[in-house]
């Protein structure tokens, strides 16, 4: 396998694969899209919060992706949390995170009804601190494997892929997905001690679920992971509200014991093809 570190993760594709292109998307992404660079444009539009703001193309159409997982997920996967994470103690790369215990400041999170992009241009009617990492990862990996042509890549475990591909799970066991995307969405990963990176919009604080890890399959590998968020913040209703969408969903909470829902017990588990 090649490889190469960016976004916070190990980024993993095929030996032949055409390494220089995705690892050019990534980092130009990263550039863009990081809350731990000082030039990147997310800090650029988040230095004034509130008001009228003119965006690149990239920034509006992420942006556009955002605030689609947001209304698809009642608002529980939202990009107005930035100044709850911040309230989390996650101001720097997680690499760089203490190891002494972080007192965590609940913070509000502003509703989906501040923000309005127009175009190029966003409206915000409050103060609105935006954090785009529900759907940048996502949306990255499955354009690398749209610049592949054929073939799978994993950027922290979470995959796409036009080929069957053999995928270790949280807890143990393994599935073959036959196409698609599958993430895990995880509280034990970007954890510290006092808090982790998945913040509840009602409470403005990191979750409190019973979920130590969520993986879904889906068609993409941004459906997938902003499914696997919101199940994992909905905690015992996170099963049943994948099956509602037709999506197989397996939970692994605090204490190692696995749960898989009704869909994912019916595509597994042999294989899924998303």
């Amino acid at each position: 396998m090649n490889g190469f570190r960016s976004m916070g993760c190990e980024v993993l594709l095929p030996d032949g694969a055409p390494l220089a292109g995705v690892e050019a998307l990534f980092r130009e992404r990263d550039r863009r899209f990081s809350r731990f660079l000082p030039s990147s444009e997310l800090n650029r539009v988040n230095a004034v919060p509130i008001g009228l703001t003119s965006l690149s193309e990239e920034f509006a159409s992420m942006l556009c992706l955002a605030l689609d997982a947001a209304r698809a997920t009642g608002g529980l996967v939202t990009p107005a949390v930035g100044q709850a994470l911040l309230g989390a103690g996650y101001d720097r790369d997680f690499d760089l995170m203490s190891s002494d215990e972080v007192a965590v400041v609940p913070v509000h999170v502003p509703s989906l009804d501040s923000l309005s992009l127009l175009g190029r241009f966003l409206l915000r009617s409050e103060n609105v601190t935006l954090d785009l990492n529900g759907v940048v990862k996502g949306k990255t990996v499955d354009d690398a494997v749209a610049i592949l042509g054929d073939g799978w890549l994993s950027a922290g475990g979470d995959i796409a892929t036009t080929i069957p591909v053999v995928v270790g799970l949280p807890g143990g066991d393994c599935v073959t997905l036959d196409r698609g995307g599958l993430a895990t969405s995880s509280v034990a990963k970007r954890a510290w001690n006092g808090g982790h990176h998945l913040i509840d919009p009602v409470t403005g604080a990191p979750s409190e679920t019973p979920w130590r890890d969520v993986t879904v399959a889906a068609k993409s590998c941004l459906v997938a992971d902003v499914a696997a968020k919101a199940a994992l913040l909905l905690g015992p209703a996170g099963p049943s509200w994948l099956d509602r969408r037709g999506l197989p969903g397996r939970f692994v909470a605090h204490d190692g014991a696995v749960l898989a829902n009704e869909t994912w017990h019916q595509l597994a588990p042999a294989r899924i093809a998303a």
